[in-house]
């Protein structure tokens, strides 16, 4: 039996769904190793290929990974008709945001965008549906009661996208390519304006450890009997809502809006990496996790948190959830994607780390454009391609 070498990220959501699925499959023996959420945003997908055989990715590395020829073109290895099911599937822009130079680059075996969390014990009103509402809903919760939005670095920077979005007022392209506001010289002044004051007015109302945060250490303390009632964005984790899974119950909802839906695009897809000794029976497996079969079935049972439409439009499915996907369905699958391009994952470290600094020292939205002007100009001058 062929034996390969993969690496997904350190959550169960990440780690258990892939296992369960590689017993199932029984074709090929696959020793997982599991990286933290940080790593699995940060860590050029050009080093993990030069290791490993399958690899978990999100779609901004899609560029680089192509430009680098870190990664195999899936469409070149695998059937016809198994990639037109999975395409088929796809969840909003979830299969289109792994291709470039007209290839496919990995297959999303789970799918997430920014939503809502909230805990149903200790929240007592309906969750908000739009962001002057959200607001007044942050001042006025009940003593002993708290906030959070996940914003260390990475998730400061992905709310920061999510509100330019809303901001905007245009909803993402049908086609994934990265929204109108957002062309290649950089964000629309005027919008990143607008999001970095309103995201330094929504942190001024949440518990001040939110700047520390990633949205596993915020659902995890919801889960674990923090009072945290209200989050207002984050990326969904099914697991949560799961029942069992934690002490407390964490339920999800729409992400709050202003006149468009749609968030900003999370997820996971896997690749195959150039150097896989067997191509054929590794891109065989991720086909078949990426199928609507596993996807609805061991995949999701085994914790996972599916990118195929049909398992998040399975009724057994939602109940499994707490009606998860029901809830974040229309959010996720307006969700908008980010910037492909080559060289972006370096660009986002370097603007997320920037901004942060100035978010903690509270600067106005004049100081975050002008360093954001700055370091796009210091970006190599490429295009998007597809």
């Amino acid at each position: 039996m062929t034996r390969l070498l993969g690496m997904t990220w350190n959550h169960p959501r990440g780690r258990d769904s892939l296992r369960a699925a590689t017993a199932e499959y029984g074709r090929v023996d696959i020793e997982w190793e599991a990286r933290s959420l940080r790593e699995f945003e940060d860590t050029p997908v050009t080093e993990l290929a030069a290791r490993y055989d399958l690899i978990a990715i999100d779609h901004p590395f899609t560029g680089t990974a192509a430009a680098s020829g870190a990664l195999l073109a899936l469409d070149e290895i695998l059937a016809a008709d198994v990639l037109a099911d999975i395409r088929a599937g796809g969840l909003g822009a979830s299969f289109a945001s792994y291709q470039a130079h007209g290839h496919q680059w990995a297959l999303p075996v789970d799918a997430a965008a920014q939503v809502s969390a909230y805990r149903p014990d200790l929240l007592r009103e309906p969750v908000p549906r739009g962001w002057a509402e959200t607001e007044e809903l942050l001042r006025h919760l009940p003593s002993g009661v708290t906030a959070e939005l996940p914003a260390n670095p990475t998730h400061l920077w992905s709310t920061l996208l999510s509100l330019c979005h809303h901001h905007a007022g245009t909803e993402a392209p049908a086609d994934a390519r990265r929204p109108s506001w957002w062309p290649d010289e950089g964000i629309e002044a005027d919008v990143a304006a607008a999001a970095w004051e309103q995201l330094r007015t929504l942190l001024d109302l949440v518990d001040p450890v939110s700047l520390e945060r990633d949205p596993i250490g915020t659902l995890h303390a919801m889960a674990s009997g923090a009072p945290i009632a209200y989050v207002p964005l984050v990326f969904g984790y099914s697991s949560y809502s799961r029942a069992g899974y934690g002490e407390r119950l964490v339920r999800f909802a729409e992400a709050p809006r202003y006149r468009v839906p749609g968030t900003l695009l999370g997820g996971v897809g896997l690749a195959v990496s150039a150097r896989c000794a067997d191509p054929g029976a590794a891109a065989g497996f991720a086909g078949w996790v990426a199928s609507s079969a596993s996807q609805r079935g061991v995949y999701l049972r085994g914790g996972g948190q599916p990118g195929h439409r049909a398992a998040w439009q399975d009724p057994a499915a939602d109940a499994l959830t707490g009606g998860f996907f029901t809830a974040t369905g229309p959010t996720t699958m307006a969700a908008f994607v980010r910037d492909r391009r080559p060289g972006y994952p370096v660009f986002q470290q370097r603007a997320a780390a920037r901004l942060h600094e100035l978010m903690l020292r509270r600067e106005p939205a004049s100081v975050a454009l002008e360093e954001l002007r700055r370091l796009e100009q210091e970006r190599a001058p490429v295009r998007e391609s597809r």
